[in-house]
């Protein structure tokens, strides 16, 4: 396989920058950029000079011996002074020594290859490095250490003890199923249909975690909404003024609670306008409802908000400092300014949106390809029981076998090279 190299830091000006090299000639590249005949002790660090055609730097290489390193192949490393122009020139001198520039994904696709890792745990890594929570870090790194792996192997033995049990017989024309070895056969599958329904609908919590949740905050002019969007959030990100409109355009903040991304939308005051822009404000505010997962409706003591929606909401009633008594049920009393029950307030939303809570040592499918696959095998399975009794063994079987196929594309057992391909060109560089 050819030999391959790219930048495994991100791009641009940092203290150290790492260029990777993987490949059959990983090793004589090295020897080369370094003009030294040196026998590399595996995983060891050397301080040497590496020359371009133009530039030298001393820099910390170091070299990984086939199986034992990130790719299963030879592997190099060079940790240059992270200048981006620098970085650039050693990888231009690894190309004119013998290399290929690495493609999207590849260092990953070829550590799949290579049986050092499943593609969801490659996927793991990816999600482990683009988390901005502490809930999307920790579900990265479960799926990066093999938990759904584990998981689907499982579902996968269940699988295939039922084929051996199923096929076993199926040389037998004359053999008939006995009514408790066909009970058997359809409890294991309502165990395992059970278990995969578990995991879809434990999704909507997974989905949250990776994606965060959508927060409106809709009102009429001068209720105190970019005030909420700046409690919420702790800072100054909308413009406050006691002029009514100021908010003419979505305003985007977020904040983190208990492990999970809360995006906020701010949007303008809903009223009667004859103003062009007020209107164009107004129509976006309106059809940002239809994107979020629940919706703030702000009220005050001068302004009821009556905005419908078909998405949750909480009747937010601000500017709470203002009234002698809050009794009222259907409203959730703050002041934003005074920054009054903004913590309950955080609370609330999360109730509202979160179900039954995130458990930090719970398996979550945070992969949209992951719950599609999920679906299917859970889709197959009760397929089979609804015409269990109704057909032969060998279309059970063949169905079993369409149910093991697709959850192995999870972790790349069954996966063809097209389906490989698609899922790691989404990673990043030097991946």
């Amino acid at each position: 396989m050819e030999t391959i190299v790219a930048l495994a830091t991100p791009a641009g000006n940092s203290g150290v920058a790492v260029i990777r090299i993987s490949g059959d000639n990983a090793k004589s590249i090295l020897q080369k950029i370094i003009r030294e005949d040196l026998d590399f002790e595996p995983r060891k660090m050397y301080l040497k000079n590496v020359y371009t055609s133009n530039l030298v730097d001393k820099c910390l290489v170091v070299y990984f011996a086939s199986p034992n390193s990130f790719t299963g192949e030879d592997v190099a490393e060079i940790q240059s002074h992270g200048g981006y122009f620098l970085a650039q020139q050693i990888i231009k001198e690894c190309i004119s020594l013998g290399c290929n520039m690495a493609t999207a994904g590849e260092f990953s696709k070829r550590a799949f290859i290579n049986g050092k890792m499943s593609i969801d745990q490659a996927e793991g890594i990816m999600d482990l490095i683009n988390a901005e929570s502490d809930a999307q870090a920790k579900v990265g790194s479960t799926l990066m250490q093999g938990k759904l792996k584990e998981k689907i192997q499982q579902y996968q033995n269940n699988l295939t003890d039922m084929l051996a049990e199923i096929e076993a017989k199926l040389d037998y024309p004359e053999y008939e199923y006995t009514s408790d070895e066909s009970s058997d056969i359809k409890e294991k599958l309502k165990d395992l249909i059970s278990s995969l329904d578990g995991l879809i609908s434990d999704s909507q919590n997974g989905l949250i975690i990776k994606n965060g949740v959508k927060v409106a905050i809709v009102g009429a002019p001068n209720v105190g909404k970019s005030s909420l969007l700046n409690a919420l959030t702790k800072s100054n990100k909308a413009i406050v003024t006691d002029i009514a409109g100021t908010t003419r355009d979505i305003v985007e903040a977020e904040y983190e609670y208990k492990g999970i991304i809360f995006r906020l939308f701010d949007t303008a005051g809903i009223h009667d306008s004859d103003d062009i822009v007020e209107k164009i404000g107004i129509d976006r505010a309106l059809s940002t409802l239809e994107n979020v997962d629940i919706v703030l409706r702000v009220s005050t003591p001068d302004t009821t908000c009556n905005v419908e929606t078909d998405k949750p909401y909480i009747n937010v009633f601000n500017k709470s400092d203002l009234l002698t008594s809050k009794s009222n049920q259907d409203y959730f009393f703050i002041s934003a300014i005074n920054n009054e029950n903004i913590d309950a307030l955080k609370e609330e939303i999360f109730n509202q949106t979160v179900k039954e809570g995130i458990q930090s040592d719970k398996l979550y499918l945070t992969n949209t390809r992951h719950i599609d696959c999920v679906k299917f095998a859970s889709s197959a399975l009760k397929n089979i029981l609804d015409i269990f009794d109704s057909t032969t063994m060998d279309i059970v079987s063949s169905e079993l076998k369409s149910a093991w196929s697709i959850l192995g594309e999870i972790s790349g057992i069954t996966s063809d090279e097209a389906i490989i391909d698609k899922i790691f060109s989404k990673f990043c560089l030097g991946k």
